[in-house]
């Protein structure tokens, strides 16, 4: 009987507090509904401009968080305005607490958010993006608020602090559509230059990868001891297939200079400039 006598009077507690506040309940069903339905909205109409290449990934990206979590903030402030709870403690609290983290928080994080900050705005590159980085090539997953995700060739997931992001000299091997790419060799100081040039570019010919314009040359670059060094400049159009198109043109360079009887002495290849 007790039991049937706190249920009701709870019941009728609720029922009272509905009553009264009906109008108000009403309202902020209405307003929550009417705030879902703008943040589908944006969601879709930026889903609809990434589609039609009008936003990249990364601002698409960064406009759905923001979308996403000022969606949160209202709903909150209208759910503690239904409930009659006056916000203004937990903001204090909120502030409370926030400064009592940010004081014991490790200076290298807040480095992290704030570089994650100036990489999302200033976008040196974007999601899905080729990059030079720490001496190996990888491709850009995400960009998050502390880290940035890569996918290196061997299709590993590396996570890097934003902050070593930002003091790192990366190479964006996806700003243009066609790079130089140059491989040297030194060769005997008896051979043609001319004979050699030849060879050259007659080896790569045939070499998957590589495009006609603009023409692939050659420079003598330096006077060594004992070797003269050659310089082939050629050019690509497919980033992603960079190691591969370079491993196919040192095989046949090789192969043309071993098909004319002629040595490589101290082969030097190497890697990059890019226009």
């Amino acid at each position: 009987m007790v039991i049937s006598i706190d249920f009701l009077t709870y019941f009728n507690i609720i029922y009272d507090w509905v009553i009264i506040n009906l109008l108000n309940i009403i309202t902020t069903i209405l307003t929550i509904l009417i705030i879902v339905g703008v943040f589908r909205l944006v969601r879709r109409e930026i889903n609809r401009l990434r589609k039609r290449d009008l936003v990249d990934d990364n601002t698409a990206l960064l406009f759905k968080r923001i979308s996403r979590w000022t969606t949160y903030i209202v709903l909150g402030v209208l759910l503690f305005n239904l409930l009659g709870i006056r916000i203004d403690f937990f903001l204090g609290l909120w502030v409370l607490a926030g400064g009592t983290i940010v004081g014991f928080a490790s200076m290298s994080t807040i480095g992290n958010a704030l570089a994650g900050l100036i990489i999302m705005i200033s976008r040196p590159f974007k999601i899905r993006d080729w990059l030079f980085f720490k001496e190996q090539f990888v491709v850009v997953e995400d960009i998050e608020l502390i880290f940035t995700r890569m996918r290196t060739l061997d299709n590993i997931i590396i996570s890097v602090p934003n902050q070593i992001v930002l003091e790192t000299v990366i190479s964006n091997q996806s700003v243009y559509n066609i790079i130089r790419r140059n491989i040297s060799v030194s060769i005997d100081y008896s051979e043609n230059p001319e004979k050699i040039r030849g060879i050259l570019l007659e080896s790569i010919k045939n070499v998957e990868g590589i495009i006609k314009d603009p023409m692939p040359y050659v420079w003598i670059t330096d006077f060594p001891r004992f070797a003269m060094e050659y310089r082939l400049f050629y050019y690509i159009n497919d980033t992603q297939k960079v190691q591969m198109i370079e491993a196919k043109t040192r095989e046949a360079i090789a192969n043309g200079f071993t098909k004319n009887g002629i040595e490589i002495s101290t082969p030097n290849l190497q890697i990059q400039k890019r226009i």
